[in-house]
């Protein structure tokens, strides 16, 4: 008994080893993304295109697609292949995806997905060199837009990081103040505390995400480079700490 029941799970898990033996998959990770809608259109036109030429065109019963916007909050699902900039959606939209699913072909399955915590493109099929050379496409296109700072893990980090070293000279820059008593010495616990409500006050994951997608009529050079404006700021007051300090050392 207990020899048939050890035969039966082995041929089991040929049987399946067997059947999943075909099938490939390539996940890809990307950094923080900028775009607009019409670059994002072009790759999407570009996947679209690929799929078709390898699958056969997609028919209404053999192929689903969905596109997915979150848009302040909330997730609007388009059951049906579309162009990001065929929506209406405000200025900027921080998570999007795409979806592909056509069953026993040699791209069975494509995932587009970018959101604020991570950024990946997963393509599933029978035919490795497909999967791979789409894989390939998907990840150069869209690392084209890659931006060196943004996300989650970034923003906690760095946040934590600067949080603690404007504390720690805003303690020290207050004590160095009520030792010397000397008013040009007050730039370095003004800008201390500037950088530290700055930190702390700010909407980074909105200055900062792992991935922006703006409507071609957005007010390109405000919004597109509030970040930016944003992060000199920051910078700004860090310098000034050192700098005060110089400064009242000259002084006196």
């Amino acid at each position: 008994m207990r020899f048939a029941i050890l035969l039966s799970g082995c041929l089991a898990f040929v049987t399946t080893s067997l059947l999943n033996g075909g099938q490939f998959s390539e996940t890809r990770y990307l950094p923080p993304l900028k775009l607009d809608a019409s670059e994002l259109d072009a790759i999407l036109s570009k996947t679209h295109s690929f799929l078709n030429a390898v699958n056969g065109p997609t028919g209404e019963d053999s192929a689903r697609e969905s596109v997915k916007l979150g848009v302040r909050g909330h997730e609007i699902e388009i059951p049906h292949f579309s162009l990001a900039s065929s929506v209406a959606f405000p200025n900027e939209v921080f998570a999007f995806s795409y979806t592909y699913y056509q069953s026993d072909k040699p791209i069975s399955s494509v995932t587009i997905d970018l959101g604020d915590s991570s950024r990946r493109v997963s393509v599933n099929g029978e035919s490795a060199d497909k999967i791979g050379a789409l894989s390939n496409l998907l990840e150069k296109d869209l690392r084209r837009y890659g931006t060196p700072i943004g996300g989650t893990k970034f923003r906690r980090s760095v946040g934590v990081c600067l949080s603690m070293l404007f504390l720690t000279s805003l303690m020290i820059g207050s004590a160095y103040y009520w030792k010397t008593r000397s008013y040009s010495v007050l730039g370095m616990p003004i800008c201390s505390a500037l950088g530290f409500l700055l930190v702390i006050l700010l909407p980074w994951n909105r200055l900062l995400p792992g991935f922006v997608l703006y409507q071609r009529y957005s007010p390109f050079f405000l919004i597109r480079h509030v970040s930016q404006i944003s992060v000199l700021v920051l910078v700004a007051s860090l310098a000034g700490i050192p700098l005060s300090y110089f400064l009242s050392r000259n002084k006196r």
